[in-house]
């Protein structure tokens, strides 16, 4: 038989068994729905954190203390602090700015308004990291960090909160009690993937303050910006050299490039597709398995037509290639619905869960790759048990 013969009969023999064909294909499509969903939500994330991350710019550096585990244990942990920042700025001409970042909870009030909110506290470095998210005002000087300023500036949402319509630089807020003059507002960044963005309500507190009140002045990360990208791993050695300079040979800093930081999460969020795709694969599995439940049922009531078919000349080949493109065509058929509504579901899940899907072609040649194989794979049984069926006792089955 043909091709085009064998998906004809294979057609005519679901739409003749219409309930049994469409609760087998009900566990194809929900198999291929997972694989369509989950992967699109993998998708979504991974794009999304790259996307984030790349519009950081390809010429930041970002040194952090070593928090591994054997660093911790031996006891070789040391921490970051400003001082380590005022010695890059001088000490690394591949760098075209610096600043330090320490985070801390503190209490707002303003009026009648109390707030315990994340602190952020840095220094003038801020301005050239940070100026296009200012919204009015301006970042901390050189000045008002090294004479301990009592200045801040809020997150958006911060600024609805305490002062409504009324203006709010100028204005004088208390932080653990100790008046503050709000000398800059940044814009508001709105929703994250995760719910509402920190970052609307917080302040930054030049680094001064931070040892006063956290009881600390060590820093969690330092921020560095190379001149360009061809000055990254020369501004890098450059750092690395400070470090060592400033604590000794043996200290252990973690120096990384956005791009390096790039690399890494594009591979952690590919795994994390995967291992979606690979739980939507599952209910594929148990969907496959109700396909040779099913043909294997069909097998059993034909019996009696392929000894018929046989004893006029039909060949093994032909029918093995009758049950088997049965089975495939209840899985494309069963796949294809799978694909729409797999497509729906994402859409769903990122309305109402807030998070970005992306349904992409390659996804979809999977599911229908998926779809063709588990046609193949739990169809071939079924087919082959019911080529080899001896003919005389198949004629003679009632």
């Amino acid at each position: 038989m043909s091709f085009y013969e064998c998906m004809k009969l294979a057609l005519s023999s679901l739409r003749g068994n219409k309930l049994r064909s469409a609760l087998t294909l009900l566990g194809i499509v929900i198999g291929i729905a997972s694989v369509i969903s989950m992967m699109s939500i993998g998708e979504g994330g991974k794009r999304l954190i790259t996307t984030e991350l790349a519009g950081l710019g390809s010429n930041l550096i970002f040194v952090q203390p070593d928090y591994g585990t054997d660093t911790v244990s031996k006891g070789r942990f040391e921490p970051l602090t400003y001082k380590d920042a005022q010695a890059m700025r001088k000490g690394c001409p591949a760098l075209s700015t610096v600043s330090v970042t320490r985070m801390g909870m503190v209490t707002i009030k303003y009026g009648r308004e109390r707030y315990n909110i994340n602190a952020t506290f840095t220094d003038e470095g801020l301005a050239s990291t940070q100026e296009a998210g200012l919204k009015e005002g301006r970042f901390f000087s050189e000045f008002d960090v090294r004479t301990q300023r009592q200045v801040a500036v809020i997150g958006g949402e911060l600024e609805n909160k305490l002062f409504g319509n009324e203006p709010a630089i100028g204005g004088k807020i208390k932080i653990n009690g100790q008046s503050f003059i709000i000398i800059g507002v940044m814009k508001e960044q709105g929703r994250t993937m995760f719910g509402e963005n920190p970052q609307d309500m917080s302040v930054h507190i030049p680094i001064s303050h931070a040892k006063r009140m956290t009881g600390s002045d060590d820093v969690a990360y330092i921020s560095c910006e190379a001149h360009d990208a061809k000055q990254v791993k020369a501004a890098m050695d450059q750092i690395k050299a400070i470090l060592r300079q400033q604590h000794g040979k043996d200290s252990s800093f973690n120096v990384m490039s956005s791009a390096s930081i790039l690399e890494t999460t594009e591979t952690i969020t590919r795994i994390f597709t995967v291992i979606l795709g690979g739980i939507g694969g599952i209910s594929l599995f148990v969907g496959g398995i109700g396909v040779m439940n099913i043909m294997l049922v069909s097998v059993t009531e034909r019996t009696r037509e392929v000894g018929i078919r046989k004893a006029v000349g039909a060949k093994k080949g032909d029918i093995l290639r009758q049950f088997l493109f049965e089975a495939i065509a209840l899985c494309l058929v069963g796949g294809s619905m799978g694909i729409v509504f797999g497509w729906i579901g994402a859409a769903l899940v990122a309305k109402v869960a807030k998070w970005p899907t992306y349904v992409s072609l390659f996804s979809i040649i999977i599911a229908f790759a998926s779809a063709s194989f588990a046609g193949v794979a739990f169809g071939v049984y079924p087919a082959y048990k019911a080529a080899n069926l001896d003919p005389i006792e198949a004629l003679r089955y009632e």
